[in-house]
């Protein structure tokens, strides 16, 4: 595995690749590089605007054949596509070519675009989200203004039995799903710029709410991890683990940011001043808690990892949320649906 400060350095030149591409097009600046076992670059390129090839079809086009593809990895600005445009999927032909591992800075959400990187991973592929993640927000803000787009939005995660179970009848929940499907968690974490917790989760759990890899080391480098917020009025230990979070650390703070959530809509608004932009918030939290967010039409998408077991008992994953009629009830529109070892995972975006 490279090192963050070569992925870091990679990352930064598919930027600079990125910015070749015509500033007005259509479609994003994207570019793209290709490592090899020992971090040089052997293949590069860039998306020159609608109707040519994307960046890393490019990059794909220049690869020495005789070279192993599962020892090389794929640096891009944007998420490799997951649609079949005025072109094909950029998914679809990195695994073809076999890459073995794809680092990306910004996801794709488009509603028909994104999911690439979840494919690459459901097919066994490596792949770290959120690696420069202000350089690469800054390069593609540009084309999301211009087509109405926000990188800002809130993503409420949670693990369940098929029967929408959080944990069994004693409160054992741990593991639900499979390794597969915690790791992918962690992707998703990386890619976010604030993940809420609350004050009843450190107390019982302690957690460290860190993004990272299979080996337990941090998944992108500490700039890059998203910076844990607490929402509860209760105390929080000084020596919780939540206080040392590289993130924490990063900014130079002494603990981890809390709120009452005695105004949840409030609260969130002042999410942006944390982090010096419309965050993108990744809620790591309880049935309360989650329950409470969506009743307040505070969350944007849905990340459901569902495990094939039946469990019963009083655990729901969502309680009563104020509704009490079909008409008045919250629709989502399913975008992906993956299969992770044994488990579903299930990506849906709130109707508005």
């Amino acid at each position: 595995m490279l090192s963050h400060a070569q992925l870091a350095t990679a990352m930064q030149r598919a930027i600079l690749l990125a910015h070749r591409g015509p500033a007005e097009d259509p479609n994003p600046q994207v570019g793209c590089v290709i490592l090899d076992a020992g971090g040089i670059i052997v293949a590069e390129g860039f998306h020159n605007g609608a109707g040519t090839d994307h960046a890393e079809i490019v990059a794909l086009t220049e690869l020495d054949p005789t070279l192993d593809p599962a020892e090389l990895t794929a640096v891009v600005t944007l998420e490799p596509c997951n649609h079949t445009g005025k072109t094909p999927p950029c998914a679809q032909a990195l695994l073809a070519a076999g890459i073995g591992t794809i680092v990306y800075g910004q996801p794709d959400i488009g509603v028909e675009s994104s999911g690439g990187a979840t494919t690459l991973f459901a097919h066994g592929r490596q792949v770290i989200g959120g690696i420069e993640s202000v350089a690469t927000a800054q390069l593609i803000a540009p084309w999301h203004a211009r087509t109405g787009q926000t990188r800002g939005h809130t993503i409420a995660k949670w693990a369940q039995s098929l029967d929408g179970r959080l944990a069994a009848a004693d409160g054992t929940s741990q593991w639900i799903t499979s390794a597969t499907a915690r790791r992918h968690v962690h992707i998703q974490r990386a890619l976010a710029d604030v993940i809420i917790t609350t004050t009843a989760t450190v107390a019982t759990d302690d957690p460290t709410l860190t993004a990272r890899d299979a080996a337990g080391g941090l998944l992108v480098p500490a700039p890059d991890q998203p910076l844990p917020v607490v929402f509860g009025a209760g105390p929080i230990s000084d020596h919780a683990k939540i206080h040392g979070h590289p993130a924490v650390v990063h900014r130079g703070l002494d603990r981890a940011p809390q709120f009452t959530g005695t105004d949840l809509a409030a609260d969130f608004a002042q999410l942006k001043d944390l982090v010096g932009c419309s965050p993108r918030v990744f809620l790591e939290t309880g049935p309360r808690f989650l329950t409470a967010a969506l009743a307040g039409g505070l969350v944007d998408k849905l990340l459901i990892y569902t495990a094939p077991t039946v469990l019963g008992g009083p655990y729901h994953a969502i309680g009563d949320i104020g509704i009490s009629t079909l008409e008045e009830r919250l629709n989502f529109s399913f975008y992906g649906v993956h299969r992770l070892d044994t488990d579903l995972v299930t990506t849906l975006r709130k109707d508005h």
